[in-house]
């Protein structure tokens, strides 16, 4: 007989599956509570949020969510059976942010990993999403483009100035020595 604590359980899954579109699914392996907890909070401060979860109650979530979206057919067919313990990290639209915050915190934490990530509607991988972490981010990508274009421009405006600037020095170099 299923327990009345599982059900509320695939409920909350399958809201939390129809409400977020960005999520990513990581291995947790012998992790301590208190690593858990930092990661808690260090996604918090980025609207991410992190919930330990059984794989089995995970999938029956998916099923009852998969007639909605076609795109969690496609995710149980490459991903499932998941084997190992899980968590689900939900991210805001702005999931860049939770996940270089993710990344981040792995790299300290051996025992966390990634699994797979539902992004933009788009399924990944670990290695693609690993890849996608390392990533800059969309305001410093912006903001290399921003100051790759500002430099031609001024580059310009010093080729102009150069011979002015040149015959200026060439100039007050004579001064000085007439006045010897």
């Amino acid at each position: 007989m299923v327990s009345t604590q599982k059900k509320s359980q695939v409920e909350t899954l399958s809201n939390v599956l129809k409400d977020k579109s960005n999520f990513l699914l990581v291995k947790i392996d012998k992790t301590t509570h208190q690593n858990l907890e930092s990661l808690r909070r260090e996604l918090r401060k980025v609207n991410s949020s992190f919930k330990v979860i059984k794989n089995s109650l995970f999938e029956k979530a998916l099923n009852r969510v998969s007639d909605s979206r076609t795109l969690f057919k496609d995710l149980r067919k490459k991903f499932f059976p998941l084997r190992e313990p899980s968590a689900l990290i939900t991210l805001d639209e702005n999931w860049d942010k939770g996940l270089k915050a993710f990344y981040e915190f792995i790299k300290k934490e051996k025992t966390l990993s990634f699994k797979l990530a539902l992004l933009d509607n788009t399924l990944y991988n670990n290695e693609e999403t690993e890849k996608i972490a390392k990533l800059p981010s969309k305001v410093d990508l912006i903001a290399k483009i921003i100051g790759s274009l500002k430099s031609p421009m001024s580059k310009f405006v010093y080729s102009l100035k150069y011979n002015t600037n040149k015959l200026v020095y060439v100039l007050q170099e004579k001064s000085k020595g007439v006045k010897s």
